[in-house]
């Protein structure tokens, strides 16, 4: 098959050209930009019967005029005592200028200060030794990591920026800016830099990387036209099907961070895909083929390999479909799609390209011819002459190593990765959004200034609906004394943080009843804001307004001392639903059969935690028996290729391990654990993506044996892929460092692993633990052959027959030469 693709490739290389330059063309004039059919933002993404979604709908349908989702908080800050009348100027400045945009296409639908009746009272903090405090909460209709609010945030700080200078700001005033949407915004600003950063730095490290190790400028010309087109043409691609899906409803997503991903793999994977196929069509010249006959026999001897090596990754990343979080349900075909795209280049427009440059691509150096070709255009394999092959010293010296003591080495390696792998299969993760972002971010700054008066977790309170179905909670005495009993119970609630210690954890509990989240003193407290709040505000914030549920519904906003974030504030949620629910199920409670439903940034991450978890799991069991099958399709050994999904899962548990040990010693105090995206791509990827090399390598030995015997094919097959597959790792490891220029430490943390995995893989696993195995593996049944059959054995002829495994292929059954007199003995 792909020597006929081989053959028609050579020979209608133009026209193979010119499809790829009208594909190109036709991308950039009809599909739609990327940005403009991205999407972004995580808790729109999670499944339907998620505790946080079931209450969006909720709070949607029983409360219609309530449309926030999210706020920025705007943070004024006197350390030196009380706010005085000037700093007050400065907030009701503020105030008028973010209520002016209510009406306007703003995400902005509400602004609360310390003008806002009654509740205002409770954005104005006590005067302590730390001074005083004032916020400007700005509700937004827009989930918190909503792309809509970049525009909005960056607007703030020049807002705030412009007054900051202005002549008649007071001395000693700090302002800054926090809140979920802001921490979101925030992240979304770091993404985009992360993109740019990130596709230059992958540019520009694979020039350097190829002129470095090949010295050869069209070495570098050939892999990144054709990858540059494959990126061109995928994204195009992928950004025509999620426009038609966006008009037709079909589901199909496309996020902006995914475009790292695309990148930074399609430069990573398709450079290499791209060097496999020059380096063998280097090999073919060197025996003596000319151009158009080299391109058929290289694509026809390494496209097997190049596809099932392109394929284990597809296939892993296809897989995510599977996954419940939408992020990486759509994420992974996604990348999968485009990976597909560019192993179609290389198996096109590269070859088309190497055939159309000739041997001139390895100039300076050119090509040493060692074989004429016979009447019929072949060349017979060069049997012994391995002096073109690079660092043939090295992999001469280690192949002997290996075929001397492969026990030896394969137990002593396994033995000394093991205490890191054993560290990397527990790994602790965070959800902590604000840990990702670096301490220069106008948020964090923000932040940390809003702490120094306020609670934590007042930035983004968790929001509780209660729901009865026979009603009861109207604007009642009755409805008043039950949705005090739920108050009565959250305030009474102790709780045993992660450190063992007792505490009561709930700082405030806003209701109907208690707007202010203080507790009412008697009737006179009720009496004195009755008329003047129930009647207005607080009755459509706290009580049900819809048809449906009026008099069903009733809303209880509760401040955690713990940032909304952190771990700490989603055990805390633990502990206050069962607490909830078990009063539900008191028959003698005024609450027996009642539903609680959760809200916020807390219950958002909850539930994300939980489903990504979940999802992590389905992820890795149908990722490593997608790539098993897709490894027994292709080298048809089932021992084999299990031995090989278990090399690479040591690599993956011992990058883990040592991902975790460097950044946690790299943050200290600081680090709460790896980034939740990390274990999830980095396990696709890397499981994925170090098969390639794998695959490579084993076709190659499986060849070289059929021809020389199992000691020596083993020799010569590490000599021939050792520098061709080194260069690739090293080039693969370089895309993926390119992530560490951006800012998020989500990406800094996913681009470390996966360089450090995949130069693990290049340098350990594929150049020590693999060859190893399948040395001890051929010796193994090699010798229950002999034993089962001495005769076919002619001993002192120094030919071996190899395993009934190794037998089927081209030359059959028969016996195999050269493999050593070590393995005879």
């Amino acid at each position: 098959m792909f020597h006929r693709l081989g053959s028609f490739v050579s020979r209608y290389y133009l026209w193979v050209l010119l499809g790829w330059l009208l594909a190109g063309l036709a991308v950039a004039l009809f599909a739609p930009a990327w940005d403009d059919v991205t999407r972004d933002g995580d808790f729109a993404y999670l499944p339907e019967q998620m505790t946080s979604v079931r209450g969006e709908k909720l709070l949607e349908a029983a409360f219609p005029d309530i449309r926030s989702k999210s706020a920025i908080v705007l943070v004024l800050s006197r350390p030196d005592g009380p706010l005085r009348p000037a700093d007050y100027t400065i907030a009701d400045d503020l105030v008028a200028r973010f209520e002016a945009k209510q009406d306007t296409e703003s995400p902005i639908v509400g602004v609360m200060s310390h003008r806002t009746p009654v509740v205002g009272e409770k954005l104005r903090s006590a005067v302590t030794e730390s001074g005083q405090g004032l916020l400007i909460v700005l509700q937004l209709s827009s989930e918190f990591m909503a792309i809509g609010n970049m525009p909005l945030m960056e607007e703030i700080l020049k807002t705030v920026e412009d007054i900051r200078g202005g002549a008649d700001f007071p001395a000693g005033l700090q302002l800054g800016v926090s809140g979920s949407a802001a921490i979101g915004a925030d992240m979304r600003i770091a993404t985009v830099e992360s993109i740019r950063n990130t596709e230059l730095t992958t540019i520009v490290l694979v020039i350097l990387i190829l002129l470095v190790v090949y010295r050869a400028p069209g070495l570098v010309l050939v892999p990144l036209v054709a990858i540059a087109t494959s990126v061109i043409v995928a994204t195009g691609v992928v950004a025509s099907l999620a426009g038609l899906s966006a008009h037709f409803d079909a589901g199909y997503m496309i996020f902006k961070e995914t475009r790292i991903f695309v990148v930074v793999l399609l430069f990573g994977a398709g450079v290499d895909f791209c060097l496999f196929l020059i380096a063998r069509f280097k090999e073919e010249l060197e025996r003596g083929l000319v151009p158009a006959d080299a391109i058929s026999h290289a694509l026809g001897q390494v496209g097997h390999a190049v596809v099932g090596s392109a394929f284990t990754t597809v296939v892993g990343l296809g897989l995510m479909a599977f996954a419940a979080f939408g992020k990486f349900k759509n994420s992974g075909p996604t990348i999968a799609l485009c990976l597909f795209v560019a192993l179609v280049s290389s198996l096109t427009l590269a070859p088309a390209l190497l055939r159309a440059i000739g041997p001139i691509v390895f100039w300076p150096f050119g090509v040493q011819r060692r074989g004429s070709p016979a009447s019929n255009g072949s060349v017979p394999l060069d049997e012994g002459d391995l002096s073109s092959a690079p660092f043939r010293w090295l992999w001469e010296r280690l192949s002997r190593q290996i075929l001397a003591r492969p026990g030896l080495i394969l137990v002593g390696s396994v033995i000394l990765l093991a205490p890191v792998v054993y560290h990397g299969w527990d790994v602790q993760v965070t959800y902590d959004f604000l840990s990702e972002l670096p301490p220069n971010r106008p948020s964090v700054q923000g932040t940390e200034l809003l702490r120094q008066h306020f609670s934590p977790g007042e930035t983004s309170p968790v929001t509780i609906l209660a729901y009865r179905e026979e009603g009861g909670l109207e604007n009642s005495k009755a409805g008043r004394e039950r949705t005090q009993k739920v108050i009565d119970e959250l305030y009474a609630l102790t709780y045993r943080d992660s450190q063992g210690n007792e505490v009561q954890p709930i700082t405030s509990v806003r209701s109907w009843v208690e707007p202010l989240g203080q507790r009412a003193r008697g009737g006179g407290f009720w009496n004195s804001i009755e008329k003047s709040v129930i009647r207005n505000r607080t009755r459509d914030t706290y009580l049900a307004q819809g048809e449906e549920f009026a008099g069903k519904v009733t809303r209880l906003d509760v401040v955690f001392q713990y940032d909304p974030f952190s771990l700490e504030s989603i055990r805390l949620l633990n502990h206050v639903q069962s607490q909830l629910e078990a009063l539900s199920r008191r028959p003698e409670s005024s609450w027996h059969g009642a539903y609680f439903y959760y809200l916020g940034t807390t219950a958002g991450i909850r539930d994300l935690r939980e489903v990504t978890s979940a999802d992590r799991t389905l992820i890795q069991q149908l990722v490593s028996i997608g790539v098993l099958a897709v490894l027994i399709v292709l080298l048809r050994r089932p021992w084999v290729c299990l031995y090989l999904i278990f090399s690479v899962l040591v690599g993956y548990f011992f990058t883990m391990g040592t991902t975790e040990l460097v950044f946690s010693w790299l943050y200290g105090s600081s680090y709460h654990g790896l980034d939740w995206k990390v274990p999830v791509f980095l396990f696709v990827i890397l499981i994925a993506v170090g098969q390639d090399y794998n695959i490579f390598l084993a076709t190659r030995v499986f060849e070289e044996q059929r021809r020389r015997g199992i000691d020596e094919g083993m020799r010569v097959a590490l000599i021939r892929t050792g520098g061709i597959i080194t260069s690739c790792g090293v080039i693969m490891a370089g895309t993926f460092i390119s992530m560490t220029t951006g800012t998020l430490r989500a990406m800094v943390e996913l681009g470390f692993a996966l360089a450090f995995g995949v130069l693990l893989d290049t340098f350990v696993i594929r150049t020590i633990l693999v060859p190893a195995f399948l040395i001890i593996w051929d010796r193994f049944w090699m010798r229950r052959r002999l034993a089962r059959q001495p005769a076919e054995q002619p001993v002192g002829h120094g030919r071996l027959p190899l395993s009934g495994a190794y037998a089927r292929g081209r030359e059959g059954a028969e016996l195999m030469g050269g493999a050593g007199s070590r393995a005879q003995r």
